[in-house]
């Protein structure tokens, strides 16, 4: 009777938003169909929406990995389309390799000649559209459909992306669109839709791992510039994917064997794509470790957990340096690609780092003032597109949702043992460093007194570390430490923050749609 009850209201809200958009953007001439047609497509998408999240409710009730895993999907496929084709950041560079990969070439060509229509696509959707597309998105989808049924011909397309496992989801999707005879825009959709499954999977599984701190993981698994980065061609979606399961392990009430595989694969992985995974590494101190380890010979007395914890650690290290050198290797290997040159001739890492440790205390001066202009890049959680499409709301509301999962956390911040806050600490602190340094490094010139190309999405790790050091903040100082366990709540605290993450997701992609198709 409650979802009944609740129908009536989705289909208010449908109608409404429509009705928004005609008067407050004249959509009345431009509108596809009639003012009845789009409301009716509207409310449709709503219900049909609604009525997955009642299947999901029903069929989920106690599941939470799972549960996580369908929401995760259901609100990324809105930004899927939301987004207009080779919107996110090096979307095309990602789409072209997960293309290649997808027709069966796992070589790395510099002069591989791609198809006439992934051609035409990069020709008529590359770069920041919003506002500069001649007769806006919908002439840009009807001269790129024109030309494929024409035959046309463009530029010859070329990335420099040399890098095979994070685009292996995606290039299912692009596979299954060539063997249906699909176009390369449909195969970019269904690559997108592939890699955001992918990622779905991963976040249930680290949900499934984690035994504490599940609310505020959600929260940013979740978060509207995360779905969007994952929703697209990108290989942040392997990325991000194995790093909540690493965390997911890290919180986990025990450290087997066969997890510490799993470990080891994701370390290795993420830190072959990015470095600053190595940030991470403070977190192996919280999950306990199995007993009875014995080195050499049976019999010998086992391990001090001291031993273990560096055992764990030197696997989890030599695992992750062994995976980087076997993936160097098969580019190495598998590419005829040259060197490449940095868009700013004034940029030379290694005169950089050399700049850094004779100049420490400048350095330190443009790092803080860096971060203070940013604002830690909390409040840029709403920059999609190019970034190029800034949507203030996005950015004021979903620091809030975050600090919300942050409070649902707090009791059990309150019980969490010292260590946790101080390898949280830690970890963000590395990770703001290693990602500003990395940047400073590659994309700003030494006499700058600021440092460029941080987005928000290449700190969302450290966003978790220190929203649980929030958690736990807020948990000493309100003494929750003194509660005793009561009465079990109806509704836990994470199956809260999953309901109100994956709501403010489904606002946050009707925004960018709107943003997109309706605004512009």
């Amino acid at each position: 009777m409650r979802w009944l009850c609740g129908y009536p209201v989705v289909l208010f809200c449908g109608a409404a938003l429509v009705y928004y958009w005609r008067v407050i953007y004249a959509l009345g001439e431009d509108a596809p169909g009639s003012a009845v047609w789009l409301t009716g497509a509207v409310c449709g998408i709503f219900s049909l929406v609604y009525l997955l999240v009642l299947l999901c409710a029903h069929f989920l009730r106690q599941d939470l990995a799972l549960k996580t895993a369908v929401l995760a999907a259901l609100a990324g496929l809105f930004f899927v389309f939301a987004n207009p084709p080779l919107q996110a950041p090096d979307e095309s560079e990602h789409f072209l390799r997960a293309y290649s990969i997808g027709s069966g070439n796992f070589l790395f060509n510099q002069q591989e000649d791609y198809p006439d229509d992934v051609d035409l696509l990069m020709r008529y959707f590359n770069g920041a559209i919003a506002h500069t597309q001649e007769g806006g998105l919908a002439a840009g989808y009807r001269r790129y459909a024109q030309d494929v049924a024409a035959g046309a011909t463009a530029w010859n397309a070329s990335t420099r992306v040399q890098q095979l496992i994070p685009y292996l989801p995606q290039a299912v999707g692009v596979a299954v669109g060539r063997l249906l005879g699909a176009d390369a825009m449909a195969c970019m959709y269904l690559a997108r839709i592939t890699n955001l499954l992918a990622y779905a999977a991963m976040c249930g599984a680290a949900i499934w791992f984690a035994g504490r701190f599940t609310a505020v993981l959600i929260a940013v698994m979740m978060c509207p510039i995360t779905l969007f980065i994952v929703g697209s061609c990108s290989s942040d979606s392997m990325f991000l994917g194995l790093i909540w399961i690493f965390i997911g392990i890290c919180l986990s009430d025990a450290v087997t064997p066969k997890r510490l595989v799993v470990l080891v694969l994701c370390f290795g992985i993420t830190f072959y794509a990015k470095n600053t995974t190595i940030a991470l590494l403070p977190l192996l101190a919280l999950p306990p470790l199995w007993e009875n380890v014995h080195i050499g010979r049976a019999g010998k007395k086992p391990l001090s957990p001291a031993a273990r914890r560096g055992l764990v650690l030197g696997i989890v290290l030599a695992g992750g340096l062994l995976a980087f050198q076997l993936l160097n290797g098969y580019t190495a290997l598998a590419s005829n690609y040259g060197s490449f040159e940095y868009f700013d001739p004034n940029i030379d890492p290694a005169a950089q780092v050399r700049f850094i440790f004779s100049n420490l205390p400048r350095y330190a001066a443009v790092f803080c003032y860096t971060l203070y202009r940013d604002g830690f890049c909390l409040f840029s959680m709403g920059a999609f597109g190019q970034l190029d499409v800034k949507i203030e709301l996005i950015n004021m509301v979903s620091p809030l949702v975050l600090l919300f999962a942050a409070g649902c956390s707090a009791l059990e911040g309150a019980c969490a043992p010292r260590k946790t806050g101080w390898a949280m600490g830690a970890s963000a602190v590395l990770l703001y460093a290693f990602t500003y340094t990395g940047m400073y490094l590659t994309c700003t010139p030494v006499t700058l007194p600021e440092i460029n190309g941080v987005q928000a999405r290449y700190l969302l790790p450290a966003f978790f570390a220190l929203l649980v050091l929030a958690a736990i903040l807020m948990g000493r100082t309100m003494a929750l430490q003194e509660l005793r366990a009561g009465k079990l709540q109806k509704t836990p605290p994470a199956w809260r923050v999953l309901h109100l993450s994956f709501l403010w997701a489904l606002v946050s992609a009707v925004l960018l749609f709107q943003r997109y198709y309706i605004e512009a």
